[in-house]
């Protein structure tokens, strides 16, 4: 195993949380502090070059915790805030301009995640630290699915005037769907079925030590275990045309007890049905040295991760189908440490290089594995 050089390395004024690349040449990174003397969490959207030198930073009255791109429309970007809200952005020749701010959940309440559907372009899934998990459909009105059609149809709508941190704040009040079980701590992660016979579940982990799986059509659970995972689920990574295409009835998750696994769930069947700590019908499992915390794939092959780590910086994990069940089917072939003293949470793999960033050290690095 070999760490990886630093190309390019900078330091951020507000502790980085989460970050995307967009178009091989532009960095989108969503920041997060804790201001000391109000307990207030505010952030950033700050857009980089690919020499990381910052362009523009929007600041945020809610700290950012995810941050992702529309796979139909990538000039539509979602920030999902401390104060309860997702705003949806349009990013066009390095400008980010706010399209909506939509309050989804109760403003002391954190956006933990939130996750274009790969299927149906309106809709978002967002979890939070009360445990739930909920869908909205964004607003586009009759008109082909585009950030310009998204922002046309939110000028009709009403906006509303709420107290948030102590200052006022503009929000389009907008009511999600909840999904009927929810976690017993903070859900920390979601993640969209994408093949066939996932096409309409979604699975989610929690701070609880459960992964579930939901059904979009119903919002009921429809599988839950607890006794998989020894601590947090934080990172879950599903089948997709592109990733494991040859393996749809299995995901990756990630967890605080610093494993990655792969769970085959062929054992749900087509016939799905509520079930609790049902077992994975194989389990492969490998322990990376840190939390196992987010997944991103590599765009050059179909069986190659991205991992960040936490407090053991990002690793290229690359999986071997021949070494299924045992430890060795997760091999690591790359890391990187220096630089990233701290918990790494985002991370990003672009056709041209890989970003990751760091916490507490302010740290984003630009390389290649």
């Amino acid at each position: 195993m070999e760490e990886s050089l630093v190309d390019k390395q900078t330091t951020t004024i507000y502790p980085p949380c989460c970050l995307r690349i967009l178009h091989d040449k532009f960095i989108i990174l969503g920041t997060y502090e804790l201001e000391k003397k109000t307990g207030f969490r505010v952030g950033s959207l700050d857009i980089l070059d690919d020499n990381l030198q910052v362009i523009r930073s929007h600041p945020t009255y809610g700290a950012i915790l995810d941050l992702k791109v529309s796979p139909f429309d990538e000039t539509l970007l979602c920030s999902g805030h401390s104060t309860g809200n997702v705003m949806l952005w349009r990013f066009c020749n390095d400008h980010l301009e706010l399209v909506t701010n939509l309050q989804i959940f109760e403003s002391d309440t954190l956006c933990t995640s939130l996750h274009f559907s790969p299927l149906d372009p309106k809709l978002l899934i967002v979890t939070n630290t009360a445990g739930e998990v909920a869908t909205i459909d964004i607003e586009c009105g009759e008109s082909i699915f585009t950030t310009q059609a998204v922002k046309d149809a939110y000028s009709k709508v009403s906006v509303k005037e709420i107290e948030v941190q102590e200052k006022p704040e503009r929000v389009i009040e907008t009511y999600p769907e909840i999904f009927s079980r929810q976690h017993g701590l903070e859900c920390w992660t979601a993640e969209f079925g994408q093949l066939a016979p996932f096409q309409d579940v979604i699975f989610t982990g929690g701070d609880d030590a459960t992964i579930m799986a939901h059904d979009l059509r119903s919002h009921d659970a429809i599988w839950t275990n607890n006794r998989i995972h020894e601590a947090g689920v934080v990172g879950i990574k599903c089948a997709t045309p592109t990733f494991r295409p040859h393996k749809p009835t299995s995901i990756i998750t990630g967890s605080y007890d610093d494993n990655i696994r792969s769970l085959d769930l062929r054992m749900l069947g087509d016939a799905i049905y509520p079930a609790d700590n049902i077992p994975a019908a194989q389990t492969s499992s490998r322990n990376l040295g840190g939390g196992v915390w987010r997944f991103s794939e590599c765009p050059h092959s179909e069986d190659k991760l991205l991992v960040c780590c936490m407090y053991d910086g990002a690793k290229i994990v690359s999986l071997d189908e021949e070494a299924t069940g045992t430890e060795d089917y997760f091999q690591v072939t790359n890391y990187l440490k220096k630089g990233h003293e701290s918990m790494c949470y985002g991370g990003d793999w672009g056709n041209k290089f890989i970003v990751t960033c760091s916490f507490y050290d302010k740290s984003v690095q630009m390389w290649c594995p």
